[in-house]
């Protein structure tokens, strides 16, 4: 695709790195307007916002490596998060730590904090998908659909000259749709975490479904890979915390 967005002498833009910035702002104006909504303080979620995003690109990157250390030659190339390289579990896992320590220190309504973060959370996910096409990383399996994406940057991540699934804009499409979706159900909300239970659910359902597109190893049994195994985790978290939240959360209203 377009890895390198533009070069201005010896600088380089990479346009992964501009996705990932898009759907940082975009997801944390999203998350600012929810909580004025839901009477949280602003510097509360802008400070567990920016520590969370910091932890969370430091843990997806650090999956990464730990899963393709061959890109890590040289070794300070694990600071160049612009040419790409996350693991989204890892940022997920580092992310939600760092918040939930701010959460318990600033005293955050936990269920009304994960519900509006899951909406913000798409979104950017759904930039960042962009950046993937972009870069061609988490590319798809060989394929010859007509949907079918060939890269031909020697700069893209993915195998050159060779027709493959299309699995990042369709993973950008699918985080864009949860999140429209997840506000529909927000202007509807019965009851605290149902948000965040129906992202964990609709998340997991897409992620385990397209993992068979991607070129992912399949390392668990050789028919699923790590991936698939965290989204069953996902979904049934999601219907736990739906089953659980529908009887105690309404009393929180």
């Amino acid at each position: 695709m377009h890895p390198i967005l533009f070069k201005f002498g010896p600088i380089t833009i990479y346009t992964y790195g501009v996705m990932v910035a898009l759907g940082i702002f975009f997801g944390s104006l999203i998350l600012l307007k929810l909580a004025e909504r839901e009477g949280i303080r602003r510097e509360d979620v802008a400070d567990t916002a920016f520590w969370s995003v910091v932890a969370g690109l430091i843990g997806a990157r650090l999956f990464f490596f730990i899963y393709n250390p061959q890109y890590a030659k040289p070794l300070y190339r694990v600071l160049f998060i612009w040419e790409g390289g996350l693991v989204w579990y890892g940022g997920v896992i580092f992310g939600a730590l760092t918040a939930l320590y701010f959460i318990r220190k600033r005293k955050i309504p936990i269920w009304k904090f994960a519900d509006i973060t899951s909406i913000a959370l798409s979104v950017g996910l759904g930039f960042g998908r962009i950046g993937c096409t972009m870069a061609g990383c988490c590319y798809g399996r060989e394929c010859h659909s007509h949907f079918a994406i060939v890269f031909k940057d020697p700069h893209s991540a993915a195998p050159l000259g060779v027709p493959l699934c299309p699995t990042q804009p369709l993973s950008s499409l699918a985080n864009f749709l949860i999140a429209l979706i997840l506000y529909l159900i927000y202007r509807r909300r019965r009851f605290p975490g149902e948000i965040f239970g129906f992202y964990l659910i609709l998340y997991g359902l897409f992620r385990f479904s397209i993992e068979f597109l991607r070129a992912t190893p399949k390392d668990v049994l050789g028919l699923f890979s790590n991936n698939q195994i965290i989204s069953i985790i996902m979904l049934l978290a999601g219907l736990t915390i739906l089953i659980y939240r529908s009887r105690k959360g309404a009393e929180e209203k």
